[in-house]
């Protein structure tokens, strides 16, 4: 009987030995990009999930010693476990840190929106040359494999009366799990977050608490130096070109999807010859490199429209209020204008259409509304259409408008570059960025033929044109794909591009903006210069002295970065890190300098303070319409 109950011990080791499998992949995954592998780093990441399998293993010695057939129950709770680690484990790739209940609930809200990431989800690498959806099916056998081994050993073990453990064994075990839950609780944390088990994590964060481990990071801030202010403030700043404002009647914006600055005027980019509507616009009108304040579609609406940056983290509390003060309010009162907006996306994606209406856009229509219902079917995905109906359908509208005496003030969504990049005729094997980038350049024809239905249309003279991307896009240039979760160029900077037909534009002294920048000029061209809503950017038509540009990752806390120029510094909350680059020597931001001391301190808390202060800032009540 001896035998046959070290059988089921050795058995039992190699089946909770799985649930160390996906922080193994995951340890994979990150060795050749952010993570140190020594041993000392490999056993922090690694001590919860010791833990865990630790406690897996004493309920199952001890549940299978009770009665033979507890074991489907415990080989049941296993391979839940074993599920719930890999699920985990796939999140932790694509967004940088474990899975959560807000990011739960933000899938499971927008889930029929979501779709199309399902194949980035399941059919990418996702460690050791494996897609996530294969890694699952060899682990499944694992299991399977495993506990059946399990399962004959207790039938074995049941076929005579059991022993009890030795009391050695027994103070072994209790040695053990007193060992890793203290190593957990006195541990620090490692980047990202990696040490952390999604199952044991809550316990030992709920006793790090109880012990008074946990000391509270706004302990202490100072003010966040770029408050909201009254719009009105910017007329105490010289406008940085004297002669008279152009006579704007009707406003255009176009929000490109997922069109970041590296793939059209980055280094070593060919603009005129890969995109020339993007060339000729930017260089008759007023071109900036623009950084985000969070990387993420509804997030990037909200600065573009109201000045003011993003909630930092997964809520879309940008949406949420019925009435949200902007220009584009101010535009139609004091200049007889009447907004509209067209979108390849659908509108109901995270409250699209809600928020339109908040900012002063009563109507909104999809493609599905303005285009002939048997052309719907063309390069459509569960985010949306295609765009080559967008813009032509749209004109009709904004004649109608035109005609009626109003100036139009015209919001254009187009799917763009948007995942998963089927908006031209591709080969499947044609690698991600190539397609990207070819959806770049149909969107730059698109944008030419668009300016030509104007001019055709009679709508172009006296229309200022705004050409923004909403959030960049990654690559794998930091290990990252599609966005949300990083701080790096590619995903934060986006062109943005003023232009006016037959119109000089001032040129900004300024190269780089930000997309709250955005209404405070918007406000400057068309004289709403006395207004009272609040904006955090700064007309790019009056003078800026060194900037400081903020932005946060969409997934809380996960990390932050603050751009003075030439520098960048990108800090990580779980391993309390601050690395620095300098933008102008370094621009692929390859070569990141550890801050420490002083300076580590100082900017740290500017950056948390910018946090704090936008999180306060939307637990405020709205401003109510006067």
């Amino acid at each position: 009987m001896e035998r046959n109950n070290h059988l089921l011990g050795v058995t039992l080791l190699f089946a909770v030995a799985l649930l160390l499998v996906p922080k193994i992949i995951l340890i994979s995954y990150f060795s050749s990009r952010w993570i140190d592998t020594d041993l000392a780093s490999l056993c922090l990441y690694l001590l919860q999930d010791l833990l865990l399998a630790a406690l897996v293993y004493l309920l199952a010695i001890t549940t299978l010693r009770r009665h033979r057939y507890n074991f489907f129950l415990i080989a049941l709770l296993a391979g839940a476990l074993l599920l719930f680690l890999l699920i985990d484990m796939r999140v932790r790739e694509l967004w940088l840190k474990p899975l959560d209940w807000a990011l739960i609930h933000y899938s499971l809200q927008n889930a029929s929106n979501l779709t199309s990431g399902a194949q980035v989800f399941l059919n990418q690498l996702a460690g050791f040359g494996l897609t996530f959806r294969f890694i699952v099916f060899v682990l499944f056998l694992a299991y399977l494999a495993t506990w059946s081994l399990v399962g004959i050993a207790t039938y074995r073990a049941f076929k005579r009366p059991p022993t009890p453990h030795s009391r050695p064994a027994k103070a072994g075990l209790a040695v053990l799990l007193c060992g890793l839950l203290l190593g957990a609780l006195y541990a620090k944390d490692a980047r990202y977050d990696l040490n952390e088990n999604i199952v044991t994590s809550p316990l030992v964060a709920a006793l790090k608490n109880t012990s008074g481990l946990n000391a509270s990071q706004n302990a202490n801030l100072l003010p966040f130096e770029q408050p909201a202010y009254p719009l009105s403030a910017i007329n105490a700043l010289p406008r940085i070109d004297a002669s008279p404002a152009p006579a704007f009647k009707n406003l255009v914006f176009i929000v490109m999807e997922s069109v970041r600055w590296n793939s059209i005027f980055g280094a070593g980019i060919d603009t005129a010859e890969r995109y020339p509507t993007f060339d000729r616009l930017s260089r008759e009108g007023m071109l900036t490199k623009s950084y985000v304040t969070v990387p993420h579609s509804s997030k990037g609406y909200y600065s573009i429209f109201t000045g003011q940056h993003a909630y930092p983290g997964v809520e879309i509390k940008e949406a949420m209020h019925l009435y949200q003060p902007g220009v584009i309010h101010e535009l139609k009162q004091r200049h007889n204008m009447e907004a509209v907006a067209f979108s390849s996306l659908f509108l109901q994606f995270e409250n699209m259409d809600g928020f339109l209406k908040s900012i002063g856009v009563s109507k909104a229509y999809s493609v599905a509304d303005i285009a002939p219902a048997n052309s719907l079917a063309q390069n459509s995905s569960s985010f949306g259409h295609s765009d080559e109906l967008l813009y032509a359908s749209s004109i009709p509208y904004l004649q109608a408008i035109n005609q009626s005496g109003k100036g139009f003030i015209a919001l254009y969504f187009p799917s763009a570059a948007h995942y998963p990049y089927d908006c031209t005729d591709t080969s499947a094997s044609q690698p991600a960025l190539e397609k990207y980038e070819a959806c770049i350049k149909a969107t730059d024809t698109l944008v030419g033929q668009t300016l030509e239905s104007f001019e055709t249309s009679g709508l172009l003279d006296s229309t200022l044109f705004v050409l923004v991307g909403d959030h960049g896009e990654s690559f794998g240039e930091h290990g990252l794909f599609i966005h949300n979760s990083s701080m790096h160029e590619e995903e934060v900077t986006v062109p943005l591009i003023f232009w006016a037909k037959g119109t000089t534009l001032p040129k900004p002294a300024a190269t780089t903006s930000q997309q709250t920048d955005i209404a405070p000029t918007v406000a400057d061209f068309f004289g709403v210069t006395d207004a009272t809503f609040k904006v955090q950017g700064i007309s790019l038509l009056r003078p800026h002295d060194k900037r400081a540009f903020f932005m946060s990752t969409f997934f809380d806390q996960l990390s932050s970065a603050l751009v003075e120029h030439p520098y960048k510094y990108i800090y990580e909350y779980s391993p309390d890190t601050l690395v620095r680059y300098h933008l102008e020597d370094d621009p692929q931001e390859r070569h990141p300098q550890p801050v420490e001391g002083d300076a580590f301190t100082a900017t740290k808390n500017r950056l948390l303070s910018y946090d704090a202060y936008q999180k306060a800032f939307f637990s405020k009540e709205p401003e109510q319409r006067e």
